[in-house]
């Protein structure tokens, strides 16, 4: 009899070891998965792979700031231009002073009696009087140009005479040459005479347009007027770091019109060719741009180059590893479709084993209650995703379920794909593709759904927007622990929360009705 009972007792204590065993195990045998290879692919274009070479030089020189953020934030688009003159060199410092003289003699003192002065002064007591008139704000360099006849350049005029109708990467094509800054000191070089180094010179025989001083412009015509903004194009000379990035064409930077700098001086352009100066000098010399279309902005397929846009420091600093190499392209994972819906919950919570612990995380807090906030409410649409639980519920789950949690590098290579998308979809915002608090039916969607725009390249749904979800990334927020929640949902605005990238820190113990949760299966 005995003997029988304890039989009965090992069958069963083996009975429910298998379980506990082949259960995670059945369940992500029948998970609906994609299978999703991580790495960012290299671009297709020479040009494009030319840039992500460079950004990843400036990232690992840790030289990638913020004002390089804010000079490649250019889309690439085409526009139409029609024929124009451009100054073949930068105004010169002998001029502006003659305008000056000219100007105060024929109409006495501004209302700003240093307005028309320009402040590099040290060309004058140097004897640099052929060097770039810099030093002069935007309604002074303004005023010249329209004494000319001229004006100053639209940004899309400068980025088209430097770029050409086949959109050079630089005034003198796509290889960056180092050669256009020779000396270690950045005054002596934004204040060489024109066309000191003719390699840098366009094809048309435009000098010194992404070097010596930096240039205005009279901002984008993109913009609506009342918003237009003053622009510098050309490298600074002060940034020897990361130097081949700030000499693209496309890097150019809005600033202050009262902006003064030693380093920054402008040339003018005209809709015919200009005349003689009216202070009795000659003409200015300058090169006609014939019209047509220029692409502009940075090449369409470039990547590492969008991705360094919108990833924070802290994660950018790895981004080789974000690249898809021989080695790498073995990393691969079993991605859910979707995400976890509340039926799928129900049948982790209805589990005995569950309900005793057996799938907690070491590190769970006593007492935890993995029954999501507002539950018979959300078991009326058990089609939904599941929200309302924190982050040791959705770990308990994905153990459960045969997973994990993604890491938050697994998620963000997952949304933007092998092209590095800005969003799962592609790159252009497309305000209906996700579900966020811009839709006017509000609340979270099933998934499968018809309208399957929300799709990473790989096909898994929903990343940009429904719920957002937890990743397994922890992080110290304001001296606590918190973990990395990825993706917008149904209750935040969509333009930025759909980004490949979008996350933020949450504290493990938070519980909305915005945040689920997504498995990987290895």
């Amino acid at each position: 009899m005995r003997r029988g009972i304890a039989t009965l007792t090992a069958l069963a204590v083996t009975t429910a070891a298998l379980a506990i065993l082949t259960r995670p195990l059945i369940h992500s045998l029948g998970a609906d998965t994609v299978a999703v290879e991580l790495g960012i692919q290299p671009a297709p274009s020479a040009r494009a792979r030319l840039i992500d070479e460079h950004v990843l030089e400036g990232v690992e020189s840790r030289s990638f700031n913020r004002e390089l953020r804010l000079r490649l934030d250019r889309a690439p688009r085409t526009v139409r231009l029609d024929p124009f003159h451009i100054d073949r060199c930068e105004v010169r410092q002998i001029d502006f002073e003659r305008f000056s003289k000219w100007r105060r003699e024929k109409h006495g003192e501004p209302e700003r009696a240093s307005a028309l002065v320009s402040t590099s002064t040290g060309h004058r007591v140097a004897g640099l009087l052929n060097s770039p008139a810099t030093g002069v704000d935007f309604f002074a360099a303004s005023l010249y140009c329209e004494t000319l006849g001229g004006r100053l350049p639209w940004a899309e005029e400068f980025e088209a005479a430097a770029g050409g109708r086949e959109g050079r990467l630089y005034p003198w094509g796509d290889a960056f040459d180092p050669g256009a800054w020779p000396y270690l000191d950045a005054y002596r070089n934004a204040s060489r005479p024109c066309g000191s180094y003719p390699p840098a010179a366009s094809p048309q025989g435009v000098q010194d347009l992404g070097n010596n001083a930096m240039e205005w412009s009279a901002g984008s015509l993109a913009e609506a007027p009342g918003a237009r903004r003053p622009a510098a194009h050309g490298a600074p000379a002060v940034r020897a770091r990361s130097r081949a990035l700030y000499a693209l064409n496309a890097a150019w930077l809005r600033i202050r019109p009262a902006t003064r700098s030693h380093h920054l001086g402008f040339r003018c352009v005209y809709d015919e060719s200009p005349g003689k100066r009216p202070w009795g000098d000659r003409a200015a010399e300058s090169v006609r741009i014939e019209g047509g279309e220029f692409p502009l902005g940075l090449p369409p397929d470039a990547r590492l180059a969008r991705l360094a846009l919108i990833l924070p420091d802290s994660q950018l600093r790895d981004a080789r590893a974000l690249l898809a190499s021989s080695r790498q392209n073995e990393r691969r994972i079993a991605l859910g479709r979707c995400e976890v819906s509340r039926a799928q919950y129900r049948a982790f919570l209805d589990d005995p084993l569950a309900r005793a612990g057996m799938f907690a995380n070491r590190e769970q807090p006593a007492g935890e209650d993995y029954v999501p906030v507002d539950w018979q409410r959300q078991l009326e649409s058990p089609e939904l995703p599941v929200t309302g639980i924190d982050w040791w519920a959705a770990d308990a789950f994905a153990r459960w379920a045969g997973g994990r949690l993604p890491r938050l590098e697994e998620w963000q290579l997952a949304a933007a794909g092998p092209a590095a998308h800005l969003h799962p979809w592609g790159n252009r915002y497309d305000p209906a593709a996700a579900v966020t608090a811009d839709l006017a039916r509000q609340g979270p969607r099933p998934c499968p759904v018809e309208d399957g725009r929300d799709a990473s390249a790989a096909g898994v749904l929903h990343l940009a927007g429904n719920v957002s979800e937890w990743t397994q990334s922890v992080a110290v927020d304001g001296g606590n622990y918190a973990m990395w929640v990825q993706g917008g949902n149904w209750l935040l605005p969509g333009r930025e929360t759909t980004r490949s990238s979008f996350g933020r820190l949450v504290p493990l113990n938070h519980r909305s009705p915005g945040i689920g949760l997504r498995v990987v299966y290895d």
